[in-house]
This record gives C-alpha cells, structure tokens and sequence, in this order.
C-alpha cells in the first residue's frame, strides 16, 4: 500500500517496483531534485517534528550521490498516517522561498549525513 502511495507523489521515485520485503526505499525524482529548495535530510527533520523516524541517507560507494529514504513495513494504518505526514511536510517545504542549508551543500556537491538514531 505505502509503495503505491509514495509513487504517486510528484516529487518522489520508487528506488524499486518490485516490493518484495517490508522495506520500500524512495529518491527525489532528478527533475524535480534539481529546482527543489529542500532535500530528503529536510523531510527526515520534517518528519521527525511529527514523531515519525524515517532515516535518508546517501548510498554506498559509486552512487554515493544519491539520497534515500526508507521505511520498514507497518500496518495499512500507520501507513496512512504517515503518508498524510509526507504530504504535509512537502507541501509545507515547496513554499520555501530560498534553499535550506542542505539543498546548498548538495548543489556544492558537499557529503552529507543524515541523523542517526541511537535510542
């Protein structure tokens, strides 16, 4: 359910189609990547002000520019609720006026890190 969701978002690209385990990873989709004011780091902060820990994070070696996001599957109704959460935090992060400091850094080709939970 979550995968078709997060698909049908247009600002967002499923890392896989096939959902095989009740991991599902999304990416900014490049075009839209490229003229955004915000990174996937500013919808993990985003988020978190909601309660929800989704990590993003950039890929291994080779494709280390790529930013990620996953959840780890749920029930149909955490889902929903976390989808709605989603879509208010990007409505919220489209009327940005000027790049966050992470939009920035990525256009500086800088390394980034998202926050790692440790409790």
């Amino acid at each position: 359910y979550c995968h078709k969701s997060i698909g049908k978002m247009h600002c967002f690209e499923n890392y896989s189609d096939k959902l095989e385990n009740p991991l599902f990873v999304w990416y900014m989709k490049p075009e839209y990547d490229e003229k955004a004011n915000w990174t996937l780091f500013d919808l993990q902060d985003k988020l978190m002000q909601s309660g929800w820990m989704v990590p993003a994070y950039t890929m291994p070696k080779d494709i280390e520019d790529m930013v990620v996001m996953r959840i780890v599957g749920m029930s149909r109704d955490m889902a929903d609720m976390l989808i709605n959460d989603i879509r208010n935090a990007v409505k919220e992060l489209e009327k940005l006026e000027y790049p966050t400091p992470t939009r920035i850094a990525a256009r500086n080709s800088e390394k980034q890190k998202g926050k790692v939970y440790t409790h």
